[in-house]
């Protein structure tokens, strides 16, 4: 059966066969993670809306906002809508994607993870759930099997086989191939280093469990696009570094730049000669990204963060059992909901956060961490906030341990997001917390062999 993989830019491709054409994850222009990350290079308005004309479904992976765009779905909503283009999201607790694509009134299904749904008689995708928010999606094309499993942390032999159980070998292999949030202070590049080696690593695990005969590496094509963390891009993989790594690997890396396209009949000549040009565009791009403008913070002032940490509160509050965070604060082995100090360099004032006793006030002392005012605003003013700032990096760690502090104590609307409360409920779901514990202890690790 003969399909058609189009990329159009960072984790989007256009999966075409006779009827489908499937597209992921479009996010096309602007920035994303609170002015934290840029596209590499951007998507034009008139290659969109060509895009579109050969659509019928839309597959959205995951919240993040470098997979669900929410401008691009307001932009283009006219034509999704006209064309009856059908959108696909994996069934969850948390209702916002949900809520917010059927409030403007497209076609949306819920797929049911380990569920094959035909998308015509010749397609059909099965989405599978990984880790707290992310989703993978296996596409069959008649016999033809493409997996697209853009962020999911498949890591180890152990992950990917439990995902080959359930969706089998793969003849395509989509997958991230960079690292994608906060990897220590500036002058923690052992630890950048040391991520971009074990991306590398997890892709090829990755196609040898699934016994992939062509990966497509991509969803890495953005960068960190602030003053704050533009120092992150320093040791990112560029394609380049892909091609010099499986030079002799027993699959077929297919580099693509925007508009290239691989088909179920293409030739290695063809396969490895748009390859060659297409590493060499990538690498112009890389290299000029310290040309680009980067964004900045404006300072908030400290009326305008006491009146948010207010409505952050009651919001916290509202979603939890304040009793019961008041009582892990002191029996808790990990020591959670710990008051945490914010180093605001744009104010330079250091301000205690305190969500169990619902005070916000400056003191003295080292602080956990530094950041500028407008983040720690963002924060209490969104429940992705604190999320979004470990994806985006704007942040420094001022003393060791301090991440680790504070996530223990900011990172709870990550959990509320899942469509989970923290009270006594949560000790009849261990993997929730297992899956928390293990990724905090994995950061405390690798900030220790860093430093």
């Amino acid at each position: 059966m003969a399909f058609q993989i189009e990329f159009i830019n960072h984790a989007s491709v256009l999966i075409r066969s006779k009827n489908v054409g499937l597209l992921t994850d479009p996010w096309y222009k602007g920035t994303a993670f609170h002015k934290g990350w840029n596209l590499i290079a951007e998507t034009d308005d008139d290659t969109v809306r060509d895009v579109l004309s050969r659509t019928t479904h839309i597959w959205v992976s995951h919240e993040h906002p470098d997979h669900f765009s929410p401008p691009f779905f307001i932009k283009y909503g006219d034509l999704i809508r006209a064309q009856k283009i059908q959108l696909l999201f994996q069934k969850i607790e948390d209702r916002r994607v949900i809520t917010f694509l059927r409030k403007q009134n497209f076609d949306v299904l819920e797929l049911e993870f380990l569920q094959p749904y035909s998308l015509d008689n010749e397609v059909r995708v099965t989405c599978l759930k990984d880790e707290f928010y992310d989703s993978a999606l296996s596409i069959k094309v008649g016999d033809k099997h493409i997996l697209n499993i853009n962020d999911c942390a498949v890591t180890t032999e152990e992950r990917a086989d439990e995902i080959r159980r359930h969706v089998g070998h793969c003849d395509v292999l989509l997958t991230q191939f960079s690292y994608a949030a906060w990897k220590g202070g500036r002058e923690n590049i052992t630890w950048r280093r040391t991520a971009a080696k074990e991306k590398l690593n997890s892709l090829s695990i990755q196609a040898r469990v699934f016994q992939a005969t062509t990966v497509i590496p991509f969803a890495s094509f953005a960068f960190f696009s602030n003053q704050r963390n533009f120092y992150l891009n320093d040791s990112v993989n560029r394609p380049s570094d892909l091609v010099g790594r499986f030079d002799d690997a027993p699959f077929e890396l297919v580099v693509m730049k925007p508009g290239d396209t691989f088909d179920s009949q293409s030739n290695a000549h063809h396969n490895t000669a748009q390859s060659a040009a297409a590493v060499a565009w990538w690498d112009e791009q890389y290299d000029n990204l310290d040309q680009r403008e980067l964004w900045d913070y404006e300072p908030v002032e400290e009326a305008v963060l006491e009146e948010t940490f207010e409505r952050y509160c009651e919001r916290v509050w509202s979603n939890n059992a304040r009793w019961f965070m008041q009582l892990m604060r002191w029996v808790s082995p990990i020591r959670v909901f710990q008051p945490v100090k914010i180093n605001l360099d744009d104010l330079d004032a250091t301000y205690q956060v305190d969500i169990c006793a619902g005070t916000f006030e400056k003191t003295q002392g080292p602080s956990d961490l530094q950041m500028s005012s407008e983040s720690l605003n963002f924060i209490f003013r969104n429940t992705f906030g604190f999320d979004t700032l470990t994806v985006n990096g704007c942040l420094e760690e001022s003393r060791p341990d301090g991440f680790s502090r504070a996530t223990r104590a900011l990172a709870i609307e990550n959990l509320n997001n899942l469509g989970l409360s923290f009270s006594p409920s949560l000790i009849i779901q261990p993997e929730v917390i297992m899956i928390f514990l293990g990724r905090l202890a994995s950061v405390r690790r690798k900030q220790k062999n860093a430093s």
